[in-house]
């Protein structure tokens, strides 16, 4: 019998995706999903720019969703451009080498939390490296365009489903957007497969 099946659409320039990050990459864990990393380009370099108000506004909702799940932010430095296409490479590759949830979390937390600047490479290294990755592979990844056709794909494919923002996670042909809609999703999947850890 196949795991369900869960689609993850994420995004590094989200702050509500790297909110998400944690909880979701235990789902698997917790409830034998098969879990599908859909990284994606994020709105402002799709065209769809947000209003200066509603920036601010999403900065100061996740900085209190971050003080309630006990996360780091506020020490922002925005990865738009080479360091989003920088992080969403090198997450394909981290895919590969079964390295993807650490890197993710490493890296999220790093532009979100911490200030790193990803688009230049020492920094992106050392995140690299402390995810368990060989610097030299995920600096050829940075100019895989393979890597760069995926992320096309699953752009492609949120806007298909009809939604546009991040994180939005997809189960059994239900979207659930936002990290305030993950335990509307564990809802699901505990009345399709009950938690594996109950202990």
């Amino acid at each position: 019998m196949n795991a369900p099946r869960v689609e993850y659409f994420f995004s590094f320039r989200s702050p509500y995706s790297y909110l998400s990050a944690p909880r979701v990459f235990e789902l698997p864990r917790r409830y034998g999903i098969e879990l599908v990393w859909r990284g994606v380009r994020p709105m402002a370099m799709r065209g769809q720019p947000l209003p200066r108000a509603k920036q601010f506004y999403i900065l100061r909702d996740a900085a209190r969703e971050a003080d309630r799940l006990g996360l780091p932010f506020g020490r922002i430095h925005d990865p738009l451009g080479e360091g989003v296409w920088r992080c969403l490479c090198v997450a394909e590759h981290a895919l590969e080498q079964g390295r993807l949830a650490v890197f993710v979390n490493l890296t999220a937390r790093a532009i979100w939390g911490e200030g790193v600047d990803v688009s230049r490479d020492a920094p992106l290294r050392t995140l690299c490296e402390r995810a368990g990755l060989e610097w030299e592979a995920c600096r050829r990844a940075i100019t895989t365009p393979d890597y760069r056709e995926r992320v096309e794909t699953n752009t492609a494919q949120l806007a298909a489903l009809g939604h546009w923002g991040v994180p939005t996670l997809v189960f059994e042909g239900e979207a659930y957007w936002g990290q305030d809609r993950i335990e509307d999703l564990e809802r699901a999947l505990s009345r399709a497969a009950p938690p594996l850890d109950r202990h």
